[in-house]
């Protein structure tokens, strides 16, 4: 990869984006500059009364709000595997139409799942023809794997090859990926310090949702309510307290994915207190919908965990705001719509389409409604994740030496949600004709444009590379 740097470098290709409005890190300071590119990495940002070299090609970012490249740290998109959802290049698609310039995938939807290294080999021989935008991977570790006694050479293994961290699940409704007991869990966590390695966890408690779902399907219930009902809190704060205690016994790293709970997010931030190696995420959809949308909307908003109250909304924008959430992502898992149409809630696919429309959203409902500083958007959209997953400074800044990720966003363009212009497969979304304010105008991964407003998608499938954790090139 070096040498391929190295070669790009001799090109001299130069590219400089002029009069870009980027943010300072400070609250909503912003500074005026010129971004110099020279092959796949920023130069040098010059100030907006330098002069531009001759021999650059110009993009001109006036009146634009210029951003580091998004990073999603949790899409699901099949490839190899259940690919009529979704499959990488329409993933990836959907990512840089969004700003999203590095994408991490999960290992559980993947057929075979990503658990052992020929998993992962047999999936990178796959992708890698196939992604538009970067990438990264977790691996997993299932009850599966967990139970055929191989599991620590296979943690070994995997992460050695370099996926970003192991996703397990205290819940799952998936024969292939299968959830970990607590004393199962237990074992990884500690054989994942050993490793050094990171766990993200979904986590629910297991017992409390299974029993509440049999007592309402028992009854007949079939309805969204009767969904949120089995799911509601404490079962999320349960399921999170657990994961919490774990981790601190083991003393490992703990990533809480997809925290919808404004109960389960208290508990975490008291555990960032006591100096527990913690970081969680959060999604769009729990952010702007309540458990009284999901009664109107039913399967088009049925996720797991489900949407809370509208307090609970609240309160995550707050705890992302102060620092209690970390980041960010979209938990995209989208689907055809017929698969959102079984006439049961138990039976309609759970997931949405969400890659697409979390910078959009984050720029609409956080920044532009100040419920984010600018310089919050920036560390919850690219910034922390690129961190966590140890892949800072090349992704996640606009700074000399970093991959040339940039997003253009008009800050008073304003558009309409319409599911069916989405790049994804997935066409239904809750989201459906809401108006957003920032425009996604042009979107570039490591200097080139793979999105354009207007023109749409212009970056070619296999362009996209995959990215390890500590790897500058």
């Amino acid at each position: 990869m070096a040498m391929l740097y190295q070669h790009i470098k001799k090109r001299n290709l130069m590219i400089v984006i002029a009069n870009a409005t980027i943010s300072t890190g400070r609250e909503n300071e912003t500074q005026l500059c010129h971004i110099v590119i020279e092959g796949e990495k920023i130069r040098e940002i010059l100030p907006a009364s330098a002069q531009i070299p001759a021999n650059a090609q110009l993009f001109d970012a006036k009146d634009k709000i210029v951003l580091p490249g998004a990073i999603d740290p949790h899409v699901h998109f099949n490839t190899p595997g259940y690919t009529e959802r979704e499959d990488f290049e329409s993933g990836t698609r959907s990512a840089a139409a969004g700003g999203v310039t590095t994408v991490i995938d999960m290992p559980d939807t993947s057929i075979p799942p990503v658990t052992e290294k020929r998993n992962l080999d047999n999936k990178l021989s796959v992708i890698e023809k196939m992604a538009v935008t970067d990438y990264a991977l977790w691996g997993g570790v299932s009850g599966n794997v967990y139970h055929s006694g191989t599991w620590q050479k296979a943690m070994r293994d995997v992460k050695a090859a370099g996926v970003v961290g192991f996703k397990c699940y205290l819940i799952s409704g998936m024969k292939e990926f299968t959830h970990l007991m607590p004393l199962d869990l237990i074992e990884v966590m500690r054989y994942a310090r050993e490793l050094g390695a990171l766990v993200g966890i979904h986590a629910e408690d297991r017992a409390m949702v299974v029993s509440r779902q049999a007592l309402a399907q028992t009854a007949g219930k079939r309805d969204a309510i009767a969904y949120y009902e089995a799911r509601k809190d404490p079962a999320e704060e349960e399921g999170v307290k657990e994961a919490i205690a774990i981790a601190n016994e083991t003393q490992a790293a703990l990533h809480i994915v997809h925290v919808a709970s404004g109960s389960a997010a208290t508990a975490i931030a008291k555990a960032k207190q006591d100096q527990l190696n913690i970081t969680a995420e959060t999604c769009a959809h729990y952010l702007n919908f309540s458990n009284e949308d999901f009664g109107r909307l039913g399967s088009v908003l049925k996720t797991a965990p489900v949407v809370k109250t509208k307090a609970d909304g609240e309160k995550l924008w707050n705890d992302l705001r102060d620092g209690a959430i970390d980041f960010l992502a979209s938990d995209h898992a989208p689907c055809p719509k017929p698969d959102k149409q079984t006439g049961s809630i138990w039976t309609d696919y759970s997931g949405i389409s969400g890659t697409e429309l979390l910078l959009p959203f984050a720029f609409s409902e956080g920044y532009k409604k100040e419920r984010l500083t600018l310089a919050r958007l920036v560390e919850v959209t690219s910034k922390n994740a690129a961190k966590r997953f140890q892949l800072y400074p090349r992704k996640g800044t606009l700074a000399p030496g970093s991959d040339a990720d940039i997003v253009f966003v008009d800050p008073k363009g304003k558009w309409k949600v319409i599911g069916e212009k989405l790049e994804s497969k997935g066409k239904a979304t809750p989201f459906e004709g809401y108006e957003f304010t920032g425009k996604i105008v042009r979107t570039m991964v490591r200097g080139q444009t793979v999105y354009l407003d207007g023109s749409g998608i212009v970056g070619k499938a296999g362009f996209g590379r995959w990215i390890r954790p500590g790897t500058m090139f």
